[in-house]
Order: structure tokens, then C-alpha cells, then sequence
């Protein structure tokens, strides 16, 4: 079962239901890791994923620097980002995931404001567009 919703920048993205046979699902979250990444690729090693990033998974800028966006509720981002940095995924008492976002040092530049991986939105780094 899934959808697909465009977002008011034209964004597109699917929600997916899928169920997994017990000895298809990832069993750690080293797995989770390597399928999910929510932080700045090298813009040396990897440039084109460093591009895609910058131009379609970062969430800002936000607050101070911006606040008239569509997110802010009372002078916060109602997507709760920034996010803080996490040194590894964890799945809270919801089960819930809380994705990885280390303080690597990577940065990017979008709307004249400097962003870290506090502001990266989840994705999957091994897809080609």
C-alpha cells in the first residue's frame, strides 16, 4: 500500500507500507544507518549526493533567519528542526526512530544562512535519481 504527495515546492515523496518476512528486516540500527542517513555528505568525495542534498533534503532555514515559513507555529519549527545532533539512531519508547545526525563539520550554505546537519531531512543515500 503506499502514496505519493507532492509538497507546495513540488517535492514528491511516497508513503510505503511494506511488511517483511522476519529474515528480510533489519535486525540493528547499523542496519537502519546504512539505508537512512540524515547528515551532509563530503562535498569533495561525494559532490553530486552533496548537491542533491543541498538543493532538496535540508529544512531551513528556519527560526531567526526565517521566520515567515510555512513550519512556524508560535516562533518554532513545528518539524522540530533543527534537530539536536545524535551520535547514533535510537528508536524511542513510541518506536520511533531518531536518525543519526553527528557534528561532522559538513555544512551548506541555503538562503544566505549556514546549515549543519542538525537541519538535514532523512534520506536514502544509495538511490539514483
Amino acid at each position: 500500500m503506499y502514496t505519493i504527495e507532492f509538497q507546495k515546492r513540488g517535492l514528491g515523496h511516497t508513503h510505503l507500507l511494506l511488511f517483511l518476512h522476519p529474515s528480510s528486516k533489519y535486525p540493528t540500527l547499523e542496519d537502519i544507518d546504512n539505508i537512512i542517513c540524515a547528515e551532509i555528505p563530503s562535498k569533495n568525495e561525494q559532490n553530486e549526493l552533496y548537491q542533491q542534498v543541498q538543493a532538496d533534503m535540508i529544512h531551513g532555514p528556519r527560526g531567526i533567519a526565517n521566520r515567515s515559513s510555512l513550519c512556524m507555529k508560535d516562533g518554532k519549527c513545528s518539524r522540530f528542526y533543527p534537530k539536536k545532533f545524535q551520535t547514533c539512531t535510537v528508536v524511542d519508547s513510541d518506536g520511533y526512530p531518531i536518525y543519526r545526525h553527528r557534528d561532522t563539520g559538513n555544512t551548506i550554505l541555503k538562503g544566505g544562512v549556514i546549515l549543519d546537519n542538525r537541519s538535514v531531512v532523512p534520506y536514502n543515500p544509495n538511490t539514483s535519481t
